[in-house]
């Protein structure tokens, strides 16, 4: 046996290895930062949802500008070359600025700033000029083509309000009062990867094409009077622990899973593989959105919030009408199924797995909420992020659990959808082992 020095000297030897392996920096993460860093805190934009459709076109563009570099995989969207000698860093940088720039130029002194910093920052800059430049120019057209591309994706299409219907079982404004239509937009959205959403589609709420039936069936009277045990205002069973768990869970958005890639990459990961991994990371986010949205607004199923307020109306014996029944926090303004948190977070994490595996201890760190503190916790993997999140969204009055099951597992078929045909290597596919199996 070693003597206690010496297993002391092997352990900081590990310690160090291990902060190694999570403090893998580069300009494409140091962009992905900034990106974040740039918004303003979520409390003060109505929650900590990111506009994603801005992160997702930066990536595609800082992996299309590298990828032209180096040619390791098929280009997403830009065909063309980059000139001769051009320097890969300053194309990331400069695609990445491009796009900001344009998209979100309320920040434009945070973008500048950072764009001074990744500029000095590049080793051999001085001798290099040339080689900076090009690349630079190179970035600027690839970042201006794509933006050129997804002006026209229909995000902002101006849709008439969606009320929903009266009807027993269908999303209703009341008595959300009249609430936005979140999300709606997405319906008419251009995907990055997907090519029908609808090609997704679960099926209906609990199985049934009647909605009469499934509010008449035992899962679902089930499902309604455990989220009411479980996910009101005040609970009876809910354990303070779930709570803050549930809570914290709400708090989490595509900064956190974006944070846990960055945490899991590998030392030495070359930059095209690390703008690969972001760009496919965050197309599945946004696709999620348009997953989710033609989903839900297809079905329009009614929330808990609503089930319980008219449970006399579901003709169902096995629930009861509650008319001063409320959620832990305020019901989103979309219908109910599938779970948006759930597709959400398990395509970004079945990508994240996919790419990076899922054999290690994960911390995901939640943003500043209205409703959560914010703050970092620690899960045994991935997959267990996903589970979690289930009880979650029952456990804070969203959702059923027929519909976090549902939203778990069209999460994992888009997340490995994406991963098996976005952005192969040269000449072929590429396929990767993940967690679990699609159904």
């Amino acid at each position: 046996m070693a003597s206690s020095p010496l297993r002391r000297a092997l352990a900081g030897v590990l310690l160090l290895g291990s902060i190694a392996c999570g403090a893998v920096a580069d300009v494409v993460t140091d962009w992905n930062v900034a990106f974040e860093n740039s918004l303003p805190a979520p409390s003060q934009r109505g929650g900590p949802r990111l506009p994603i459709r801005a992160l997702a076109i930066m990536h595609v563009a800082m992996f299309d500008a590298v990828n032209g570099i180096d040619r390791k995989y098929e280009p997403y969207f830009v065909t063309a070359s980059a000139p001769p000698g051009a320097r890969a860093e300053a194309a990331a940088i400069q695609a990445a600025y491009t796009t900001l720039s344009a998209l979100l130029p309320a920040h434009q002194a945070a973008y500048d700033a950072q764009l001074a910093a990744s500029l000095a920052a590049l080793p051999g800059d001085h001798g290099n000029s040339q080689s900076i430049a090009r690349g630079r120019a190179w970035g600027e057209s690839v970042a201006n083509a794509i933006l050129a591309w997804r002006a026209n994706d229909g995000f902002s299409t101006v849709l008439p309000p969606f009320v929903g219907d009266t009807a027993a079982g269908f999303w209703r404004h009341v008595p959300l009062g009249a609430a936005p239509n979140a999300a709606y937009v997405y319906t008419v959205t251009e995907p990055f990867v997907v090519p029908d959403p609808m090609a997704f589609d679960p099926g209906p709420p609990y199985g049934f094409a009647n909605r009469a039936d499934a509010l008449a069936s035992a899962a679902y009277a089930a499902d309604v009077n455990e989220t009411k045990a479980h996910g009101g205002a005040t609970s009876a069973v809910r354990t303070p622990a779930e709570l803050d768990e549930a809570l914290f869970l709400d708090a989490c958005d595509e900064s956190s899973f974006n944070g846990v890639l960055r945490s899991l990459l590998r030392p030495h990961t070359r930059l095209v593989d690390t703008a690969r991994e972001f760009a496919i990371l965050n197309m599945t986010a946004f696709d999620s959105f348009i997953v989710f949205a033609s989903i839900k607004y297809h079905y329009a199923f009614w929330r808990p919030f609503q089930a319980i307020n008219f449970a006399d109306e579901d003709n169902n014996p096995a629930t009861d009408k509650d008319s001063t029944w409320t959620p832990v926090l305020p019901t989103p303004s979309h219908p109910e199924y599938p779970s948006a948190h759930l597709l959400l977070f398990t395509s970004m994490l079945r990508v994240i797995a996919r790419l990076e595996g899922d054999c290690r201890t994960v911390e995901v760190t939640a943003a500043t909420s209205p409703y959560y503190p914010g703050g970092t916790k620690s899960f045994e993997s991935l997959a267990a992020i996903s589970d979690a999140s289930k009880e979650a969204r029952i456990n804070v009055g969203f959702h059923y659990r027929n519909s976090t099951n549902v939203g778990q597992m069209v999460g994992r078929e888009l997340g490995d959808y994406v991963v098996d045909n976005a952005i192969p290597l040269r000449g072929h596919s590429r396929r990767c082992p993940g967690w679990g199996s699609s159904r």
